[in-house]
């Protein structure tokens, strides 16, 4: 216990100094382009690029600055980022300059592009670069963070009078973002961005910069958070002129962080001394975030059970508390038996954003008759909250009216524990009182008890007694997680994949299915089977899919079992 007091302590002062792990670098390529030699100049770019330069710089970042680029200064410059990634790295790509989308890509133009008309979309792929491609090329060396802020959103430059123009349309095509990226456009879909509200404007950047260079260097801002403020921003500032200009951004990062890549700092938080101050004096907020940011990288599981340390005394809140027991799984010996994990709720800033701490153990406690007779007649056998004596039960409909009666009483003890409002639920939706039951069930919900949020989750999906509302759902299985109730995980994975409640991402759903599969979760094993044998998110793989499909039926899902025996060859 000493030694966790010693490295909570230690954490705290190394980030509540400001210092960075040593290995982690920001990175920015800046790219502003105006003097264009065959197509319409541009006003603002090139300030916009400068202006965005002196910002990241006071921010940390290490900018390789390009003005006015070719298309062979622009590759030199993204050459030199490239060498200068390490995993872990934080990349800023910002580019303001032409762009244009051609058969639903977006190509950003260099100064020395030259014109094109009707047919000759390939020259300009060709003598242009790939938006989607320069991301890929920076995620791939292992930045673990990703952003690119695309102020290209501009009318298509190759419309010349008296000619057929190339067919490139205003604005830039949506983007996937997923992996640690974050992209943010300077316009909506088929919008344009405007340089200057009027001919008399003598702001020198761009409505976007304007807007967004004094939201860039606030610690208290989440990535949402900066795109919602300078959607607001730049909005007004357009209508004022009579425009209608909305940013529009594409977030595939888990978790809420800066632009730095950094958690939030609280806003009311001001710091006069180098040397973090005791927890205490921080609040449960900002002192938990400093804490679980020193640690969420590291391979020590006593700096996991320090965390979790200062969760049980009442230090922190336990905003990571399913994420550290994960960890804290995942690194215990190979050899020791591991309970399942279960899924964690959204509010960590990581990108291993899915699965679960191992379930508490329920807690020994004094019940009186009325709460006994309420576990006999309908407790669940699932429920991670069932006492240790008590078995649970099938809810028959014969056994439903007495179910109701005994538990209704039961709910009306004091300090009441909440798995008996969900026992009412059982009873009453065993009675066909389904109205009945969602008040209960939201009782029990309420409380934080795991299988009530994960059977209200199904209901929005359905929308069974409730209006339909898949984000809804999304949000009440990620909150199931809290209650130890650990099939939430499959849940979350697959609506991932089917596009429910959040973008189809199946990369993220392989993500939570895998770590659901290390936690044994035996519900894990069908989906991400699947992921494989379609080559969904993971490169296909039938003989790794039939291996979890194995697996999964050995553990006792019977949609493993059914996927093993269509999709794979006996043995």
């Amino acid at each position: 216990m000493r030694a966790c007091s010693v490295l909570f302590l230690l954490a705290l002062l190394a980030f509540g100094s400001g210092v960075a792990p040593a290995s982690a670098k920001l990175l920015a390529l800046i790219v502003g382009n105006d003097t264009y030699q065959e197509v319409p100049p541009l006003q603002t770019a090139v300030n916009d690029a400068q202006a965005m330069r002196q910002a990241l710089q006071r921010a940390g970042f290490t900018v390789t600055l390009v003005e006015n680029g070719t298309k062979r200064q622009i590759s030199r410059a993204m050459a030199t980022v490239e060498g200068a990634i390490s995993p872990g790295d934080t990349v800023l790509f910002h580019y303001s300059g032409h762009g244009v989308e051609i058969d639903g890509q977006n190509w950003l133009l260099p100064v020395d592009i030259p014109t094109a008309t009707e047919g000759e979309a390939g020259l300009i792929k060709d003598e242009s670069f790939n938006a989607a491609d320069i991301i890929e090329r920076f995620r791939s060396k292992g930045a673990r963070q990703v952003v690119a802020i695309l102020d290209a959103c501009r009318n298509n430059p190759f419309a010349q009078s008296g000619t057929r123009a190339l067919p490139a349309t205003r604005g830039l095509a949506r983007m996937e973002a997923d992996g640690g990226v974050f992209i943010m456009f300077s316009a909506g879909s088929k919008q344009e961005a405007l340089d200057r509200l009027s001919p008399g404007d003598s702001e020198k950047t761009s409505v976007f910069v304007r807007s967004f260079l004094p939201l860039l260097e606030r610690q208290d801002l989440t990535l949402i958070d900066m795109a919602k403020e300078t959607q607001e921003k730049v909005r007004t500032l357009a209508r004022s002129a009579g425009r209608e200009q909305v940013p529009a951004y594409y977030d595939g990062i888990v978790g809420r962080v800066t632009l730095t890549g950094e958690l939030p700092v609280a806003r009311t938080a001001v710091q006069t001394s180098p040397v973090a101050p005791a927890a205490s004096s921080l609040g449960n907020s900002q002192s938990e975030n400093l804490f679980w940011q020193s640690i969420q990288g590291s391979s020590d599981p006593a700096m996991f059970q320090a965390y979790l340390d200062q969760v049980q005394g009442g230090t922190f809140s336990g905003t990571y508390k399913a994420l550290a027991q994960i960890k804290l799984a995942g690194l215990q010996p190979k050899s020791e038996p591991q309970t399942a994990p279960k899924p964690i709720s959204p509010s960590p800033p990581s990108t291993q954003q899915a699965v679960l701490p191992a379930p508490v153990a329920p807690k020994t406690e004094a019940r009186n008759d009325d709460v006994k007779a309420c576990d006999e007649a309908a407790a669940d056998p699932r429920d991670p909250d069932r006492p240790k004596d008590v078995a649970g039960v099938n809810v028959t409909l014969a056994g439903a009216q007495t179910a109701v009666a005994t538990c209704s009483k039961a709910i009306a003890s004091p300090g009441a524990p909440r798995r008996l409002y969900y026992q009412l639920a059982r009873a009453y939706g065993q009675s066909s009182q389904d109205a009945l039951a969602l008040v209960q069930l939201q009782k029990a919900a309420g409380l934080g008890h795991g299988i009530a949020l994960y059977e209200l989750a199904g209901r929005y999906l359905a929308g069974r007694g409730v209006a339909k509302d898949a984000v809804k759902a999304l949000s009440l299985y990620y909150k199931a997680i809290d209650g130890n109730y650990a099939p939430a995980i499959s849940r979350i994975a697959w609506m991932y994949a089917n596009g429910l409640g959040a973008s189809r991402d199946y990369r993220k759903a392989a993500a939570i299915y895998e770590l659901g599969v290390k936690a044994k979760e035996p519900t894990a094993y069908s989906g991400l089977g699947l992921l494989y044998f379609k080559g969904q998110g993971v490169t296909k793989d039938i003989g790794k899919a039939c291996d979890l499909f194995r697996q999964g039926a050995s553990a006792g899902d019977a949609d493993a079992a059914g996927n093993l025996n269509a999709k794979c060859p006996p043995g």
